[in-house]
């Protein structure tokens, strides 16, 4: 049986893994201080009372599950117990403001969310309720200064139930001030009376995919970040998918309430029809006249993994055919204090994992009673010795 080599190119989106921290302090208005006071007041409410004294016009309320004081609630708080009222007509348009945890970053896109509601009495048409980021806070109605909303929601809202408002904002850089408010006032008096609850604002790592070709085998697309959900063009549902046929694939990765998009071309590979490659006779590329021997592993393409004192050699093909030769794969290296190898099949499915380095792969999948199919799998390396780590990523061929 001959081994047909199989070039492989690693086409790789490296995102970073974040944790998503909300930088909305007091999130849902639960946190108060001891204000001594029977009902919970606005002023009372951590952050968000900071800048109420900032413009004496700006009346808006803390409401809560239960109130009677006008205008009385009427719907649960979306989360805990309390909520913002805010009047929104035209004659008083007001709003609420706080500092963020910390200050946006030039060109992060940052996922920006809140829960909405009407008070189920206001006979006008709601506002376009939205929020605004700036460094500065404000000191008259965004209304009346004319300012455009960061991220804005719809005008059709549901006394009866909470909407979600999201969208995403791309920061200038500094903005460390979100201000919530209506925007596209089209209220008069009496008023549309407007509830919010459950304000959040993350940041979102990068989402970029390359473009590629199959000339040198399958390539894989990887947009991994932690916290995040995934859907491809192609059905798959995983981070990392193996493309070995050409077209455009498309990912949706969704974070919470916002989602991002990007897109590759993988092209198919031109043959040279000056320079024909016979399949069934591969030849060694750096020596043409030199046949490729199919029991032994190619050697033209170093898998070895070195960082400072780590060593490693990753063999790029295996036989497990049973005849006493290259029947396995593993890993040859040091013993190291953390060794965790995996393995996966081109739908990004596990076949195989390892945390010693003497444990070989026998082609077995690891969680079925079968030998997985012919073909190319993709490798991870995780090794640490003397707080050094290597971290790798690869392809292997296994073929009977």
């Amino acid at each position: 049986m001959k081994l047909h080599r199989i070039w492989v190119i690693v086409g790789l989106a490296f995102t970073s893994s974040v944790k998503a921290q909300n930088l909305v302090p007091n999130p849902s208005f639960e946190d108060m201080i001891d204000c001594n006071l029977v009902f919970p007041e606005l002023f009372c409410c951590q952050h968000w009372a900071t800048y109420l004294d900032t413009d004496f016009n700006n009346t808006p309320d803390l409401g809560y599950e239960g109130a009677l004081f006008f205008p009385p609630s009427t719907i649960d708080a979306f989360d805990g117990n309390q909520y913002v009222n805010m009047e929104c007509s035209t004659g008083n348009s007001e709003y609420i403001q706080v500092d963020l945890i910390e200050a946006m970053t030039a060109g992060t896109t940052y996922c920006v969310s809140f829960y909405a509601s009407l008070w189920e009495a206001s006979t006008e048409v709601a506002p376009s309720l939205g929020a605004f980021f700036t460094d500065t806070p404000i000191t008259n109605s965004p209304f009346e200064m004319g300012l455009e909303a960061s991220v804005q929601g719809p005008v059709d809202f549901d006394p009866t139930v909470w909407t979600l408002v999201s969208g995403t904002y791309v920061a200038q850089g500094g903005e460390d001030v979100i201000v919530l408010s209506g925007f596209e006032n089209t209220g008069t008096q009496p008023f549309p009376y407007m509830y919010i609850d459950m304000v959040s604002v993350v940041p979102m790592p990068p989402l970029a995919l390359t473009d590629h070709d199959l000339c040198d085998g399958p390539v894989l697309l990887d947009v991994t970040a932690s916290g995040a959900t995934y859907q491809w063009s192609n059905g798959h549902a995983l981070p990392t998918v193996l493309i070995d046929e050409p077209g455009v694939y498309a990912v949706t990765r969704t974070f919470g309430a916002c989602s991002q998009q990007a897109s590759a071309n993988i092209a198919d590979c031109a043959v040279d029809p000056d320079d024909p490659v016979d399949p069934d006779d591969p030849v060694d590329p750096e020596d043409p006249e030199e046949p490729v021997d199919p029991e032994v592993p190619s050697d033209t393409t170093d898998n070895s993994v070195d960082a400072v004192d780590l060593v490693f050699y990753v063999p790029n093909s295996f036989t497990p055919d049973g005849d006493g030769v290259n029947d396995v794969f593993g890993v040859v290296g040091p013993q190291t204090d953390v060794f965790h190898l995996r393995i996966f099949n081109r739908w990004s499915q596990l076949v195989f994992e390892s945390r010693d380095i003497h444990q070989k792969w026998t082609g077995n999948h690891a969680f079925a009673n079968h030998f997985v199919p012919d073909g190319v799998y993709l490798y991870q390396l995780v090794a640490t010795d003397d707080q050094q780590t290597v971290e790798r990523m690869g392809h292997i061929v296994a073929i009977r």
